[in-house]
């Protein structure tokens, strides 16, 4: 595999990427070929190995390490005991490597006769996905789904960078997962929003039907959304927050359409050039905290969003060039 390509493949699935970059990127990974599958292969992977277990695997390790190490009284009851340890926690970890060296083997081997299908709805586009069990995702501008082309393994799992939405076909023995920053999200039949880009460091899951387990890295216990149920996670401080929301609201971009919930202005614009395929240049900091509340429907114009938000926040000055608009 071509490290060149799988370089370019990880930066896109990690970085917002738009205008003609994103489409020489789209066109190198639809020419396919053993390096693009490769890449595409490497990047699944990694995003099924997100691990939901990673708090419980980090407490294990940490509680061991306490009760070998840090033991006053045991030390000098047993003082032979801190020798076992110096030997046994790298032993411990060595086997953990072979375990997973050898989980990925197996994997690669189930996985040798599937294709990795890579999905992308570029700037100012709406794209509807049909998965090999029939469930339906929806992405909206800017975003990107990786899945197998076959469901071989005990889930269903697919990777997601950006927006979208998922209508999943329900089958029990078959849990179906979605890997997202910072999140692995576990469901068996329902519908739910996702928004995960990586130019913003607000994730939200919000659950229309159904029931949704979610686990975020580094916390213990999984959350349980149900329907209305909207899960926020901050990426950079690691706090999350659940409230209730009307969940409709939060998935018309299919329409297409753009609902604002005290949404910071700055992720509101980035909303805003994902789904007009424009470019927003913000000249003052002062709108950095400013939040904004507003509903655009899908024939609204883009002259028209500016004049909205213009009216809800009347200090604002703009001037639209073509596709791109200056903020003052």
């Amino acid at each position: 595999m071509s490290r060149y390509i799988q370089q370019i493949v990880d930066y896109f699935f990690h970085h917002d990427v738009k205008g003609e970059i994103a489409t020489k990127v789209q066109q190198r990974i639809a020419l396919g070929g053993d390096d693009a599958d490769g890449a595409l292969r490497r990047v699944w992977v990694e995003c099924d190995e997100v691990a939901a277990d990673d708090a419980k695997t980090e407490e294990a390790f940490a509680r061991l390490s306490s009760a070998l190490m840090n033991d006053d009284e045991e030390e000098e009851r047993f003082p032979w005991m801190k020798m076992v340890a110096i030997w046994l926690v790298p032993v411990i970890m060595l086997g953990a490597a072979a375990y997973f060296y050898f989980s990925a083997t197996e994997k690669e081997k189930l996985y040798s006769g599937v294709v990795f299908v890579h999905k992308f709805a570029a700037y100012g586009e709406r794209t509807k996905i049909v998965l090999p069990d029939s469930s339906v995702v929806w992405l909206n501008g800017g975003s990107s789904l990786t899945y197998p082309s076959r469901f071989l393994s005990k889930e269903r799992n697919v990777c997601l960078t950006g927006e979208g939405f998922f209508e999943v076909k329900k089958n029990v023995s078959h849990p179906f997962t979605v890997d997202i920053n910072k999140m692995k999200l576990k469901v068996r039949g329902t519908s739910f929003n996702v928004f995960s880009y990586p130019s913003n460091p607000q994730v939200a899951v919000t659950l229309q039907t159904g029931s949704l387990e979610v686990n975020v890295s580094g916390q213990k216990s999984p959350y349980v959304l149900q329907p209305n149920d909207q899960l926020l996670l901050d990426t950079k401080t690691g706090e999350t927050e659940l409230r209730q929301v009307n969940a409709p609201d939060y998935s018309v971009w299919r329409v297409p359409a753009m609902y604002f919930e005290e949404a910071k202005l700055i992720y509101a614009l980035q909303q805003i050039e994902r789904a007009y395929n424009v470019k927003i240049h913000v000249q003052n900091s002062r709108y950095n905290n400013q939040t904004i509340r507003a509903h655009f429907n899908a024939d609204d114009k883009i002259e028209d969003i500016m004049k909205v938000i213009k009216m809800l926040i009347p200090q604002l000055n703009y001037e639209i060039d073509g596709n791109e608009i200056f903020i003052k």
